[in-house]
């Protein structure tokens, strides 16, 4: 009692302390809870409240409710979880024995009946009043038995007494219709791949023996969700088992899938997609139930090979899902999740040991993340590879990353799949209830080691020598039902003999057949197919409609306070510029792109570590109260136009968490899934794109050509040598462009799979973003995005370059050449590195005999575009490439052979710009500084050469001509007599010829 006294005195003294907390402190909490567009939070509960009788009794049966708890915070550790009983000892505890010992307790009274009411949940084998050994028996079959529980590490109370009333009183026995469906599922699994074996013994495929019940329990899982009104599922598979998944539950077509395991290609033999492995294979699915009305459409994910990277893809493809949905439905009172739910499948050693895990498992509970809840299946063979499970982790289980995102788990054996209806039922339970992640850990075995050719006794001779010796798991349930009586052995066999059957039949097929290519999204029909001849208009805007957008974007809410710094520098200096209609920089540009795509009906989603602000903050693209700390986005306060029936699109700003792969996976999903949402993931700094190049190389760059899974997915990517160092200056544009599949011959097959862009005026810019969605395709765009250039008074545009019949420009000329004929030579830049050259020709006495050439687009390599501005130079002999990058890095590589192809015969493209360095660049802000200054001064080395020529070569010309007027006074037919150095290099080149008959 003494101690009940001094916990409810602490609990006033802590009440009294948060009730003295500075408000600051207590908004602090509250940030960005607002109803601004996105901001979906999981639903927030509270514990139910105890009856004054069960309060009572919990003081009275102080004892009873410890030994309760002991169960529920102990009872996994002495469950049967293991099917190879291998680690049963290790895992009960002399110490867990004591904890769960009514010893302990003192309860040792067996004639005494207890009152368990709020201490535990009545169920029907445990009445309200029963005696300690039926209470201990309902505890133990409930905790410690071939399934358990772990939620005491769940901070929220509410969650803590859920799971534990839930459980309690949950009966979970499978009815015979689903025990027959369970083991037709695990009788054509075993069978599959025994078949598969048999046929094609040298073919990795990574199989399912050993951990059939992951079939039943997918199964489940899904029927589950059917009865809460869900019937779209997104599932990402792991490599372990999925063919067998694929065929047995999702009814992939045998003959294609035994013709891709024998070589061929999942495609129809007219799609021009290049495919992947087997273990990526992925083809949606539709499912239907005898007692469910309605099919179920299942959304399998392509994945790339790199472990759990398509975990946030999946994370991001369903919530926008579910969006869309709820959207279509018009569902009243929405909740994130819905309509869609998610199921992930992971590989126990890559779910503890891959960095991705944790990354999509923080940021799942986010309001701009959440999906509504995911279920982590983890496919627990207790081995990863050749590695035993006490090298691959740290923690007792493989699940146990998952506790620090507060995420209950469910440990199951999975010798018995009829356990598998209260891990779908318990887990299902709770992901609608409180809208977050479940992990179900199921504990099996792999029958032929990591694949089909491994000889796994190498290394686990123990282990193998109890799978060898023990009963299939489909075997041994299907006994189990039989005795029981819930299966006769005919109807047992006839399962097995058709699906046999079907399996020859297939394997004969699968020679000829071709199979039929999945349709493409929902949305992705109105657009043009990959390959297929793409259109593109212009992209200008009214310009007193942008003045309108431009004056909403920094217009705050009412009686919010703006920060006086954002009013003075940001707020008062944009509404001025738009005003005058010139000056404006790179956020405004950008602002009005945004507030354009709104108001057409599109939305955008701008994601990224400190996205709101703007690293540099220069973007403020929401205001947050001086005095509230509430948000406001002012473009989703535009207010549409009487006579538009254009419904008004939304900008969702996301401050993400401080991570990059799981981010830009996440963001990969929402693009696929929407090609009408402009999905943007910003980097700080473009360099910490780094730590998500699993997902560029496997997902954003390669999979249209992998899969036909196309995306527009936009990465801004500050970039620029400004004195950053080596991991803040550089985005790794020669990583990008290495990627790209444009042709260095350009001989255009097709559009590239990913465009680049590193533009250099913020109107280039604003075209660019609204290209992205005006055009009739999608595909990827990298811009290495401006750091310096946000406030350089030189890169501004006006709202002209912005107006109606305006585009983006692969190539800018130099427009301050007044003669064309006087430039000797010419400098071919991208990005930031313009301005400087620009200041310094325009410093230089000579400047006029160069011109400085802008390559804004870099991949697709704009060769047509390039090479008319540079045929406007008939006398330009020197042609040089210039960057900051170093010479390892940066586009040289790139467009070295691409301008070689487009230059004059007999010459040559000369590079300036840094040595190869092994880092991005110097630290050394004197050294970085001396070296951008000595390549500026390079660019111009030799020109008064180069000068001294041109008057040569004019001198030639002069004479020529006055020996041409003589010889025509002599000879009037004689032929005219021009300088080599004069007459046009490119008349011979093709494409100069088609150039100009073009243009006449």
């Amino acid at each position: 009692m003494s101690g009940t006294l001094v916990s409810q005195r602490i609990g006033q003294k802590s009440i009294r302390a948060i009730a003295r907390l500075p408000s600051f402190l207590l908004l602090a909490h509250d940030y960005h809870d607002s109803t601004e567009y996105g901001c979906f939070s999981p639903p927030e509960a509270t514990p139910e409240a105890l009856s004054a009788e069960e309060r009572s009794n919990r003081h009275e049966n102080a004892s009873l409710l410890l030994l309760a708890n002991a169960y529920r915070r102990y009872g996994h550790l002495a469950s049967n979880l293991d099917p190879l009983g291998i680690q049963k000892a290790e895992y009960v505890l002399l110490e867990v024995l004591e904890e769960l010992s009514v010893d302990t307790y003192g309860l040792t009274e067996e004639s005494k009946m207890y009152n368990i009411k709020g201490i535990i949940a009545p169920s029907k084998d445990l009445p309200s009043t029963a005696s300690i050994s039926t209470i201990v028996t309902a505890l133990q079959r409930k905790y410690c038995n071939s399934i358990s529980y772990e939620f005491e590490h769940v901070e929220s109370p509410a969650t803590r007494q859920w799971f534990a009333r839930y459980i309690e009183s949950m009966e979970s026995e499978a009815t015979t219709k689903r025990l027959e469906r369970f083991h037709e599922l695990l009788a054509k699994t075993e069978i599959f791949e025994q078949f598969l074996q048999k046929k094609l013994p040298s073919v990795k495929r990574y199989g399912l023996e050993g951990s059939e019940s992951i079939v039943a329990l997918m199964d489940q899982l899904i029927y589950e969700a059917t009865q809460h009104g869900i019937f779209d599922i997104v599932t990402g598979l792991s490599h372990r088992g999925r063919m067998s998944i694929l065929a047995s539950l999702f009814e992939y077509p045998k003959d294609e899938l035994i013709r891709k395991l024998r070589g061929g290609s999942e495609f129809s033999n007219e799609s021009s997609f290049s495919g992947d492995m087997l273990v990526d294979l992925a083809k949606p699915a539709t499912l239907s139930y005898p007692d469910v009305a309605g099919p179920v459409n299942v959304d399998v994910l392509w994945n790339a090979c790199h472990l759990e990277s398509g975990m946030p893809v999946g994370m991001g493809k369903s919530r926008t899902k579910d969006l869309n949905i709820a959207k279509a439905k018009q569902t009243q009172n929405h909740t994130i999740g819905d309509h869609v739910l998610p199921i992930s499948l992971h590989g126990d050693s890559s779910f503890a040991g891959q960095g991705i895990v944790a990354e999509s498992l923080g940021m799942s509970g986010l309001a701009h993340f959440t999906n509504g809840g995911t279920i982590h299946i983890v496919i627990n063979n207790q081995v990863g590879y050749t590695t035993p499970a006490s090298h691959t982790r740290t923690t007792r289980y493989a699940s146990d990353i998952a506790k620090f995102a507060d995420v209950p788990i469910i440990h199951v054996n999975g010798d018995y799949p009829e356990e598998m209806v209260g891990a779908a039922r318990v887990a299902i339970a709770y992901r609608q209830k409180f809208r977050r992640d479940v992990v179900i850990d199921v504990w099996t075995f792999r029958k032929r080691g990591h694949n089909e050719l491994d000889e796994p006794s190498f290394t686990q001779p123990a282990m193998y020598k109890q799978i060898n010796a023990r009963k299939s798991i489909p075997a041994a349930f299907e006994e189990r039902l039989v005795s029981n009586g819930q299966l006769t052995k005919e109807k047992a066999d006839l399962v097995k003999t058709q699906w046999l059957k079907s399996l020859n039949t297939a394997f004969a097929a699968s020679d000829t057949c071709n199979p039929i290519d999945p349709m493409r999204p929902p949305g992705w029909g109105l657009l043009s197919a990959p390959g297929d001849y793409p259109t593109e208009d212009t992209t200008g805007v009214d310009m007193s409609t942008l003045r309108e957008l431009g004056i909403k974007s920094v217009t705050p809410a009412e009686h919010m306070k703006v920060h006086p710094r954002i009013e003075r520098f940001h707020i008062k200096p944009r509404l001025r510029k738009l005003h005058e209609g010139v000056g404006l920089d790179w956020a405004t540009a950008e602002a009005l792109a945004f507030g354009s795509l709104l108001v057409e009906g599109y939305n955008v989603r701008l994601s990224g570590q400190d996205v709101g602000r703007g690293t540099f903050s220069q973007r403020h693209a929401m205001f947050v109260c001086q005095d509230t700390e509430q948000v406001h986005v002012p473009l989703n306060h535009i207010v549409a136009t009487k006579n538009s029936n254009q419904s008004l699109g939304k900008l969702e700003v996301v401050n993400s968490n401080l991570c990059e792969e799981a981010v830009v996976g996440f963001e990969y999903g929402v693009s696929a899934e929407d090609p009408f949402t402009l999905a943007i993931w910003e980097a700080q700094f473009g360099d910490f794109y780094n730590n998500s190049q699993t997902i560029l190389d496997g997902y954003i760059a390669s999979g249209e050509a992998k899969w036909g899974q196309q995306n527009g997915l936009v990465l801004l990517l500050p970039h620029g040598f400004d004195g950053g160092g080596p991991d803040h200056s550089s985005c790794r544009i020669e990583r990008h462009l290495q990627l790209s599949n444009d042709p260095i011959d350009g001989q255009v097959r097709a559009l590239p799979n990913i465009y680049m862009a590193y533009p250099t005026t913020p109107a280039q810019f604003f075209h660019l973003m609204r290209r992205q969605l005006k055009r009739n395709f999608r595909k990827p765009l990298i811009v290495a995005a401006p750091k310096t250039m946000l406030r350089l008074a030189s890169a501004t545009s006006s709202l002209s370059e912005m107006s109606p019949g305006t585009r983006f420009q692969p190539v800018l000329d130099d427009m301050t050449i007044r003669d064309p004929l006087s430039v000797k030579r010419i400098m071919i830049v991208s990005g930031k590195l313009y301005y400087d050259l620009a200041k310094a020709k325009s410093e230089n006495p000579l400047g006029e005999h160069v011109a400085i050439v802008r390559v804004e687009e870099l991949s697709p390599f704009p060769r047509q575009e390039l090479y008319h501005v540079l045929a406007r130079y008939a006398n330009a002999t020197d042609f040089v490439w210039v960057q900051e990058e170093p010479r390892n890095a940066g586009a040289y590589a790139f467009v070295a052979p691409r301008i070689s192809n487009i230059l004059p015969k007999h010459t040559t493209l000369r590079y300036v710009g840094r040595s190869e360095y092994a880092a991005t660049c110097s630290g050394i802000d004197s050294q970085q500084t001396a070296e951008q200054t000595q390549l500026v001064c390079e660019a111009f080395d030799g020109l008064r050469g180069l000068v001294a020529d041109l008057v040569i070569d004019n001198i030639a010309i002069r004479r020529g001509r006055q020996h041409q007027h003589q010889q025509k006074l002599d000879k009037p037919a004689a032929a005219s007599v021009m300088s080599a150095s004069v007459s046009h290099r490119w008349t011979s080149r093709p494409v100069y010829a088609a150039a100009q008959s073009s243009d006449h």
